[in-house]
């Protein structure tokens, strides 16, 4: 009885305790212990990747499968799945970091963190957040596979490799594309016949989001959580800083003269640039004050959309293909705004500090990636020859010459012919890893005074001051050189090895207060 009574007093605690302990119990079971058994002879191989389930079990089924084949044992893959990109970068920034030197910050050349690979993620997520970490290491591939898998380095201005050297002047690329990725608008046909709108256009492109009647309708990503996402809100600035430089280019002859090396240094080339970025973030704003959410997960998006809920969604067309298969065209569509996108690469790596046979199995592993057999598992039908046991994947491989028969293909497509003109640009990406806070700050630790300037607005009865006041609420208070001066702190910060996440963690308040300032304005004029 006594033993009774004592589990009744405390069992508010122990319940609390379970409920507490049971996230992070779950947590370590999605990063630590999704593994692929084959045998207990097989090899192991661990890989960090954002890439949802049926690419994951695909591809460890499939190099398992060649693994054998080609060496005489298999390979079983433990995956580490924390979350998107940016989860992926938070987890591999704490498991290095006991190997920096405090002074320094490089790491041990021996560092060991018990992960080989990362897989997918986005070329600015390797290329301008991973690379620059010191995680990654140069990968030594035979020189004919790279020449196959990569005749030309780049795909219209977008490179498709990390283009690092050895000493001897090899190549020896942190990175490599793995497929190809196109950024787009999903939508539900059924839900915009429901509400009497015209379906997205290709044309139309982005603008179509900003429509004030799917308030409310839009599933969008967290930019800070799903790299993919980021990188498409880019796109949506870069296409306004392309339309600003294509009219100051037409209208000045003497700075269309210039060479492109000059035109940074021009004053109103600049200026021009920096109104095409403000029209680019406003443009932004309209969309995210149409939003439903914003999720930490990008794979969500294409499944609200297709069950209704939302009307539209921004997102990766691999997404939107994979459902559609699974649910029906009907209820979910892509389109990809002509001139008003990237096609990128999606990259895989071997990361800092993993030698000896480790290292030989992920160097197995990205060889395989590069390999006829595993870049047609991209895109093969499931069930065919060599293509996936499941699900259809549905990504554009990274290899030219796969392009040339297309057989058994789930999908009909050919990035290499359609890349043309406008693409992501290099030099405009320098400021993306800085706008990614601002966005947070603007949309998601701002929402509640936006929903509710953005509410006042709409009920405003006079058309043209309702019009005026969205556009008005649309002109954000930062410009392109606030965010160039925080990247140049961040930089600063880095250098002298002080405290990152605090800084970003007051300017990411600053700027939210600033933002819910200004829809308070806007809407105090909506009454």
């Amino acid at each position: 009885m006594r033993y009774k009574t004592i589990i009744f007093r405390y069992l508010p605690i122990i319940l609390f305790a379970l409920v507490l302990a049971a996230p992070f119990a779950l947590r370590s079971a999605v990063i630590r212990r999704e593994t692929t058994r084959v045998d207990a002879k097989a090899e192991r191989l661990v890989i960090v990747t954002p890439h949802p389930d049926d690419i994951r079990r695909e591809f460890a089924r499939a190099f398992d499968r060649w693994h054998r084949e080609k060496f005489g044992v298999g390979v079983s893959i433990d995956y580490r799945v924390p979350g998107g990109s940016t989860d992926v970068r938070r987890l591999l920034e704490a498991v290095y970091q006991p190997f920096r030197d405090k002074t320094t910050g490089k790491l041990a050349p021996d560092a060991q963190v018990g992960i080989d690979v990362v897989f997918g993620g986005g070329d600015f997520f390797f290329d301008s957040e991973l690379k620059p970490l010191g995680v990654l290491q140069p990968m030594h591939l035979p020189p004919q596979l790279l020449a196959d898998a990569f005749p030309q380095p780049a795909l219209a201005g977008v490179k498709l490799l990390d283009l690092s050297k050895a000493a001897d002047g090899s190549p020896a690329p942190m990175w490599v594309g793995s497929c190809l990725s196109s950024f787009g608008i999903l939508y539900n046909p059924d839900v915009y016949h429901a509400m009497g709108l015209p379906e997205p256009s290709e044309d139309h492109g982005w603008q179509d989001l900003t429509d004030p009647r799917l308030a409310g309708m839009l599933a969008l990503a967290d930019p800070s959580h799903s790299g993919s996402a980021a990188v498409a809100y880019q796109m949506v600035i870069q296409r306004a800083m392309a339309d600003a430089e294509a009219e100051i280019l037409a209208r000045d002859p003497a700075i269309r003269a210039l060479p492109k090396t000059e035109l940074p240094k021009n004053a109103a080339y600049q200026a021009a640039i920096a109104a095409g970025w403000k029209h680019g973030m406003g443009q932004l704003l309209k969309i995210a004050a149409n939003a439903r959410y914003f999720t930490d997960s990008s794979p969500i998006v294409p499944l609200d959309v297709s069950r209704g809920d939302s009307a539209a969604g921004i997102g990766i067309d691999y997404y939107a293909r994979v459902t559609a298969e699974m649910i029906g065209a009907s209820r979910v569509r892509f389109i990809a705004p002509i001139g008003a996108t990237a096609i990128t690469p999606d990259p895989v790596a071997i990361l800092h500090g993993v030698s000896g046979r480790r290292l030989e199995i992920a160097t197995h592993f990205i060889e395989f990636v590069l390999s006829p057999e595993g870049q047609r598992l991209w895109i093969l039908k499931p069930g065919t020859p060599g293509g996936p046991e499941q699900h259809g994947l549905r990504r554009p491989p990274v290899r030219a010459d796969l392009y040339r028969d297309q057989t058994n293909w789930t999908d009909d497509v050919n990035p290499f012919k359609t890349a043309a003109g406008f693409n992501q640009r290099g030099d405009w990406m320098v400021l993306f890893t800085d706008t990614r806070p601002i966005w947070v700050a603007a949309w998601i630790d701002g929402r509640d005074a936006l929903v509710d300037a953005y509410g006042r607005i709409r009920r405003v009865a006079d058309p043209i001051k309702r019009q005026q006041l969205i556009d008005e609420l649309a002109v954000l208070p930062i410009e392109m050189n606030d965010v160039a001066n925080l990247r140049a702190q961040r930089l600063d910060i880095q250098k002298q090895n002080g405290d990152l996440d605090e800084w970003r963690a007051r300017q990411q308040i600053e700027w939210a207060a600033r933002f819910r300032e200004h829809y308070a304005r806007v809407a105090q004029k909506a009454g």
